[in-house]
């Protein structure tokens, strides 16, 4: 016997969240080229330590392209060679964060914040690791940073609620589905805008299960129908069994799982069973399916993203 269950991991939402707490914003990580010539490694932790920052202060970092975004600028303010035995390379670093607005054709500034950094290696590249290993997460001063960004950015879709609404439904309504919930993704579910439109923007969602819905049986009927063996079976399992319970397929998904048992049983004259896990029912669908297509975001392969920086950067 085959048994494939729904596994949902459902995340502890709803009654502890409100106009307080905005820990549901995303914000990106970009690091473009720098005008001092950081060694390939130093970046590659640059860019570890500013996810790690976003993260550690409640904030999703580079899932559906955030339209925000966090860019470290690093310049060298001091650098000095030390005569010792070995030899010891000491950088002073002044880090900018800025926070930027990827919607605009250039992009807009939208927050800064300066950081002193100090490094000190047997080399330039180690000195620079050190610096950048020095950034930490629960720095005060970053952390009061993040969260006036935080503030700023609900503001922002509080002021622009309509704005962003005609997108979503422009992009809706030439069937660009996933784009139109990625725009809606990002608007805070602390922020009034998320408030005053849920009933809409639980309808943006719903269209997007539906349609994974529908892509998901279409490639579980290719599978099965390509080979109808109980490997052929348990393969298409596998794919109905990542179909969200909340999703309006219910019935095709029943129908096709009675098509595939009967066919197994047929084959090899045993049960094949698909053991379905129901939702649980407190959760509200809008912040349930938010956090379904963020997982699913988060999970797929991220593509390199660049953000546009021109102008201000």
């Amino acid at each position: 016997m085959k048994n494939i269950t729904f596994l949902l991991a459902l995340f502890v939402l709803l009654s502890t969240r409100g106009q307080e707490d905005n820990n549901d914003i995303l914000l990106g990580v970009y690091i473009p080229e720098q005008a001092e010539n950081l060694p390939g490694n130093a970046r590659n932790l640059l860019h570890t330590r500013m996810i790690q920052l976003v993260t550690a202060n409640g904030i999703s970092g580079n899932i559906l392209r955030p339209r925000f975004f966090v860019v470290p600028k690093i310049a060298v303010l001091d650098k000095e060679v030390l005569g010792t035995a070995p030899s010891r390379v000491v950088l002073n670093l002044e880090m900018t964060l800025i926070i930027g607005d990827n919607e605009t054709e250039k992009g807009n500034l939208f927050h800064t914040e300066f950081v002193n950094l100090k490094g000190v290696g047997q080399n330039e590249q180690k000195a620079y690791m050190a610096a950048i290993k020095s950034i930490a997460p629960k720095n005060p001063k970053l952390i009061s940073f993040l969260e006036n960004v935080k503030k700023e950015i609900i503001t922002y879709y509080d002021q622009h609620c309509e704005e962003v609404k005609k997108k979503a439904y422009a992009l809706k309504a030439q069937d660009q589905t996933e784009d139109a919930v990625k725009i809606i993704a990002n608007i805070p579910i602390s922020s009034e805008c998320y408030a005053k439109n849920e009933h809409d923007i639980g309808i943006f969602y719903q269209n997007y299960l539906d349609q994974k819905c529908r892509q998901q049986l279409n490639a579980a009927k290719a599978v099965w129908y390509a080979n109808q063996s109980l490997a052929g079976a348990n393969e298409a399992g596998e794919i109905l069994a990542k179909i969200e319970p909340r999703a309006w397929c219910k019935d095709e998904l029943k129908a096709l799982y009675m098509e595939i048992a009967a066919g197994v049983k047929e084959i090899s004259d045993k049960e094949w069973d698909l053991t379905y896990k129901e939702v649980d029912a407190d959760i509200q669908s809008t912040e349930y399916a938010r956090d379904v297509l963020l997982e699913y975001a988060k999970n797929r392969p991220q593509p390199i993203v660049k953000y546009n920086v021109n102008g201000w950067y």
